[in-house]
């Protein structure tokens, strides 16, 4: 099976979901030798991960939450023709239209709407947030299973969007 895996917040540097990221691919390589995997990296990390020859990794620089990320990363994937993709970060491409899994790790966002969720302008954050429900409901209704850290975000998961509770599966972090 061929599986992609954007890896764009690889690092510690891109905080929780870096990590989890980075994690996952690094115990993946250790024990999967059947499948074969294709990582999309950005630039700053792209030479600093090595992986077995089961892995192949791919430069693909684009910023999250970017008009690149939205039409340009569905084109880069759609090109290697994976079985499956996983997103371990909601925000899944609106234009991508393949099979994929996707990791949420949280709701906070649909918690806390206000100025307080930002560092952003007023009307810059109201567009950001129409683009993040937009990328949320994509990762919630498009994917073919989501996998969260916990029975809490599993909950509030099914709660928000009225989803069956076997499309959700908890894997703990």
């Amino acid at each position: 099976m061929k599986i992609l895996i954007d890896a764009r917040l690889w690092g510690p540097k891109n905080t929780g979901n870096g990590r989890y990221t980075k994690e996952l691919i690094e115990n993946l390589a250790k024990i999967d030798l059947k499948n074969n995997y294709i990582i999309l990296l950005r630039k700053d990390n792209f030479d600093k991960v090595i992986l077995p020859n089961n892995f192949q990794k791919v430069l693909a620089d684009f910023k999250h939450y970017s008009f690149e990320e939205q039409f340009k990363l569905p084109l880069l994937i759609n090109k290697y023709k994976p079985n499956l993709v996983h997103f371990p970060h909601f925000n899944v491409p609106i234009f991508y239209f393949g099979k994929f899994v996707v990791t949420i790790h949280d709701l906070i966002m649909h918690k806390f709407t206000g100025g307080e969720a930002t560092t952003r302008k007023f009307p810059i954050y109201q567009i950001w947030r129409i683009g993040y429900y937009l990328s949320f409901t994509k990762a919630v209704f498009g994917s073919v299973k989501i996998i969260v850290p916990s029975n809490l975000v599993k909950t509030e998961l099914v709660y928000y969007y009225n989803i069956d509770l076997n499309k959700v599966e908890v894997t703990y972090e």
